[in-house]
């Protein structure tokens, strides 16, 4: 592509490159644009010659030719790191507003490290492809964790949302709003990990507290995982106000502390104002467990509500029990479910 080469573009604002498009020169391209205020490259072709594949320092040199950018994008690029700039570069893009990088950690890390944003940077999304557990914690150290601690929006309404696949490690840290309710928009921090295989299961639940541990957790109030809860985790998040569990397994201790450990006679989760548990799975079907915990938390006259969301219905008789202990229970059972025991609950799911 040679029209950058004949060209200047001293008023250019918004910069799209993608798939068919291919580039030239690299050098070019950074002295025809200064002024860009949107730049997103996509899956450039670099074929047929591999001479043009972009190294870090020309992607890093391009960024710092336009310290005007607003939003970033860069998907899935073929950099060759050749380790050919100062290490201590940095490139100030103090008007960014929304960042969203995908590829391996190789490509996507050198870059990541050297741009210096905004404390209030609204949107950020990192993707990394074919990575390792380590490589997760690289990102999460450097790319979550410091700006959650210094961007004062999150400090103290912190919402977390930690997902876990045999595959892929998730992570979304939002705002909540006075509601309890995280909020749908900015700003937010959104990384995700596509792993170089799959990872045992003890492998990943190590993985996911190493991540919370790189977390300002005193200042999360809304927390949501796949993840099975243990009391290391629960106690970590003093502050929690709102708690989501997606397909929990209810054993006997379910939330409690361990009555022989540290906590004992302690409420692991002194804040707790709405439980949220969706497709939980009790043992033998025995909704006991959650009843005690209840019984627990609501003590001294703590208000606590429950939402229960799931694949099946619940029996009447524990939704009786339930409602007595909480304030509210918004109970949402599948209406093509039926009931294993032929006694279901009315199909009314507000319970005040």
């Amino acid at each position: 592509m040679y029209f950058f080469t004949r060209y200047r573009f001293p008023k250019l604002r918004n910069l799209h490159l993608s798939q068919e498009f291919r580039i030239s020169s690299w050098d070019c391209l950074k002295s025809t644009t200064t002024a860009l205020t949107h730049l997103l490259l996509s899956d450039i072709e670099t074929s047929p010659s591999p001479s043009v594949v972009p190294t870090t320092l020309q992607i890093l040199s391009l960024l710092a030719s336009n310290p005007n950018l607003r939003s970033l994008a860069l998907h899935t690029l073929p950099i060759n790191d050749d380790g050919g700039y100062d290490p201590k570069l940095q490139v100030p893009l103090r008007h960014l507003e929304w960042i969203s990088l995908t590829g391996t950690f190789h490509h996507v890390f050198p870059i990541l490290q050297r741009l210096e944003f905004s404390e209030r940077m609204d949107r950020g999304e990192v993707t990394l492809q074919n990575c390792t557990p380590q490589e997760v914690l690289e990102v999460i150290r450097s790319y979550i964790s410091d700006y959650l601690r210094h961007d004062a929006r999150f400090r103290d309404r912190l919402g977390i949302s930690l997902q876990s696949n045999p595959d892929c490690i998730s992570v979304l840290a939002n705002v909540v709003g006075p509601n309890r309710l995280p909020q749908d928009g900015p700003p937010y921090r959104r990384f995700e990990g596509n792993l170089s295989g799959i990872i045992p299961c003890d492998v990943r639940r190590k993985l996911c507290i190493d991540i919370l541990a790189l977390l300002p957790q005193e200042s999360i109030i809304d927390f949501g995982t796949n993840l099975s809860i243990t009391e290391e985790v629960v106690a970590a998040m003093p502050n929690l106000e709102a708690l989501h569990l997606v397909q929990p397994v209810v054993t006997d201790g379910f939330l409690l502390p361990d009555p022989n450990g540290p906590n004992a006679h302690k409420k692991l989760l002194p804040s707790l104002r709405r439980l949220y548990l969706e497709n939980a799975r009790p043992v033998d079907n025995n909704w006991d467990p959650v009843i005690t915990y209840l019984a627990h938390q609501t003590s001294g006259n703590q208000a606590v509500s429950l939402d229960l969301l799931d694949e099946d219905h619940v029996c009447s008789e524990v939704i009786e029990e339930i409602k007595v202990l909480v304030e509210k229970l918004v109970y949402e059972p599948d209406p093509e479910e039926g009931c294993p025991f032929g006694k279901c609950p009315s199909p009314e799911y507000d319970y005040d």
